[in-house]
């Protein structure tokens, strides 16, 4: 037990300054190479004024984990497969955001690939992953499952789990929109997560979402108001993918939607605006995501942020109390 304290300690603590060292580390490249950020024409005037912000940290995030689950290896002898099949979906949900970065970077717009196309690849690279979830323990982790209740069959629960993994990594994503916003909330969500894996005997998902939650932290030293850079698609969709593929793995599902909530939120924020202008030709907010409709309602960024920081700090401690009541 020792060893796993310590190295829990290493994810979290140790991890949040390794990404905080790399991120400060890569920034003066990110300059010199012009990778800049081309912001929304439509979206709210003040984010203009952050047009030329570097892009692409979160290379750095996702270099912060792949070192600290290189430590977890060397610290327990080895990774479990779950484990390690979710660090590798991570790293290639996290190519795909890089490619939307990079087509981002050569069209010198705030576009990338085509989101249709993307969306296909997300849930192929999901489907992926929960085939090999399933081929592991099938009984384990569908009749565990806190999903097991409405998902009678298990086709069901593995079209669930798909839409949890690739939704966590586009809710990640739409949240990513104010200075420190989803870094700091991805590191709350991370370190409630850990402990739902740790108390259910997931001590290798437990700790590589530690790895997240520090990595995720240490991004936050650079990326607070007023941002020096930005994660972009490579982090952040790589960050929720990683959320999203733990709580599947671990079977603490529902507990990533009581310590993501924020994120819930967002997401639905979006698909609100969507659909009521799409059939009523009315906007629910003055601008979708949620954060954008706070901003346009006279909250300042830093409110917004540190709003949405204590609230995940809140749904966090919630989620680690009723874990902490329900696992025996």
């Amino acid at each position: 037990m020792t060893i796993e304290l310590v190295l829990a300690w290493l994810c979290l603590v140790g991890g949040c300054a390794l990404s905080a060292a790399l991120t400060g580390a890569l920034l003066p490249s990110l300059r010199r190479a012009n990778v800049r950020q081309h912001v929304r024409e439509d979206g709210p005037e003040s984010h203009l004024a952050k047009a030329g912000t570097p892009a692409m940290g979160g290379l750095a995030i996702h270099a912060s984990i792949l070192i600290l689950v290189g430590l977890i290896v060397v610290g327990r002898g080895g990774l479990d497969g779950r484990a390690a099949a979710v660090a590798l979906f991570a790293a290639l949900m996290a190519l795909l955001g890089f490619i939307d970065d990079w087509t981002k970077l050569r069209r010198k717009g705030a576009y990338g690939s085509g989101a249709r196309f993307r969306i296909v690849l997300e849930f192929v690279f999901a489907g992926l992953l929960i085939w090999f979830l399933s081929a592991q323990e099938p009984g384990r982790l569908v009749s565990g499952l806190t999903f097991a209740s409405l998902a009678s069959t298990s086709w069901l629960w593995k079209v669930l789990a798909a839409v949890v993994v690739v939704g966590t990594a586009n809710a990640v994503n739409l949240t990513d929109g104010l200075d420190g916003l989803a870094g700091g909330l991805t590191s709350l969500c991370g370190v409630g997560l850990a402990f739902g894996c740790w108390m259910v005997g997931e001590t290798d998902l437990a700790l590589l979402s530690l790895a997240v939650a520090g990595a995720a932290g240490g991004f936050v030293w650079h990326n607070a108001p007023p941002a020096k850079l930005f994660m972009g698609d490579v982090g952040s969709i790589g960050l929720g993918a990683a959320l999203g593929a733990i709580a599947i793995a671990a079977r603490v599902e529902l507990l990533l939607l009581l310590v993501g909530l924020v994120f819930v939120i967002e997401t639905l924020s979006v698909i609100v605006q969507v659909v009521s202008y799409q059939t009523t030709g009315r906007r629910v907010l003055r601008m979708a995501p949620l954060h954008h409709h706070f901003e346009l309602s006279g909250w300042e960024e830093t409110a917004i942020v540190a709003r949405a920081w204590v609230l995940g700090g809140c749904l966090t401690a919630t989620g680690i109390l009723l874990v902490t009541l329900l696992v025996r």
